[in-house]
């Protein structure tokens, strides 16, 4: 009698391929590996991003509790200044870190300031360097980082005298889908179908920004969603707006305000002058590759309430916005 010989039924008989199988079986289990390593790789690739996500946070936390901790017992100790009765000095004053700066210089020179936006995440050191690609990738440490870190554009001047700071300064960062970074700027995007985060704008119209030596309010003027790339419009020109570094005969303010005043989704009410200072803010948006969602603020001015009047602020019905259906068309 012929011995019975059971079906294969172990692991590798099922999945790996083995002599004698037919054609479609071996094509079954190849696929399944393939599928499997995939499978796998996607699982390390997200367990890497969650790890790397993880370390951000855990920095910027550390980095607010210093930066919170130090500021805390500066205004608990820090008498106040007597009163001037000698005439004012011609020479200006040296300037002096701010205390809640000065470790964070130690631990970085880069360093260049720290800014907060009330309700949102954005409570973090900023930096800068001699170009605009370095923190892109970079933590505050100098670390690979997936979040990068928020940093100034190289070809501005925030950390000097107030006449010799650039007119408009642009901070950086990326759009991290966990909230980390100018992830949570998007709480001021408003299009022209979709206002819901009006209301978010009216309760949260200033935010702050110091430098290494003072910190200023600014009250926010405008906020829009633009091109990048002359391609991405009609008559191939754009609003190039993080080149408004300083107003120039090239790049007037004249032309910064038409663009803003034009773009900005919000009438924001707050009034707005050649001799201001401003910050632009930009990060990506997700409308199309590659699009930015920008907020622009400008400072409170010596003797001026930082107070904003909302009562004058609404929709800007006409705001100009990318031409979608082109873009969606190329």
């Amino acid at each position: 009698m012929a011995e019975y010989k059971n079906k294969k039924t172990g692991f590798a008989e099922r999945f790996i391929p083995q002599k004698g199988d037919s054609k479609g079986e071996l094509v079954r289990k190849i696929v399944t590996i393939v599928c499997a390593l995939i499978f796998v790789a996607a699982m390390a690739i997200l367990a890497w991003y969650y790890i790397q996500q993880a370390k951000t946070n855990k920095a910027i936390d550390e980095q607010r509790k210093k930066h919170d901790e130090i500021t805390i017992i500066t205004q608990a100790t820090t008498a106040p200044p007597e009163t001037e009765t000698e005439p004012v000095e011609t020479e200006p004053e040296p300037l002096v870190v701010l205390e809640n700066m000065q470790s964070f210089i130690d631990d970085n020179p880069d360093t260049a300031g720290w800014i907060t936006m009330p309700n949102t995440n954005i409570n973090n050191v900023v930096v800068q360097t001699d170009n605009n690609d370095y923190y892109l990738d970079k933590d505050f440490n100098g670390n690979y980082s997936i979040a990068g870190q928020l940093y100034i554009d190289y070809r501005c001047i925030a950390n000097d005298y107030n006449e010799n700071q650039s007119d408009n300064i642009i901070i950086y960062g990326h759009n991290q889908a966990d909230g980390s970074m100018f992830g949570t700027l998007k709480k001021y995007k408003i299009k022209k179908d979709n206002t819901r985060n009006f209301d978010f704008y009216l309760e949260n119209p200033t935010f702050t920004f110091s430098n290494l030596y003072e910190e200023y309010t600014y009250k926010i003027i405008a906020m829009f969603v633009i091109e990048v790339e002359p391609y991405q419009t009609r008559d191939g020109v754009i609003f190039d707006y993080h080149n408004y570094v300083n107003f120039t005969k090239k790049k007037t303010f004249a032309a910064f305000e038409e663009n803003v005043l034009a773009r900005t989704a919000v009438n924001t009410g707050v009034d707005f002058n050649e001799d201001d200072k401003f910050i632009t803010l930009s990060t990506c948006s997700n409308e199309f590759e590659p699009s930015r969602l920008v907020v622009i603020g400008r400072r409170v001015r010596d003797g001026e309430s930082p107070e904003v009047n909302i009562s004058l602020a609404e929709i800007n019905t006409d705001m100009v916005e990318p031409d979608y259906s082109y873009i969606y068309s190329k």
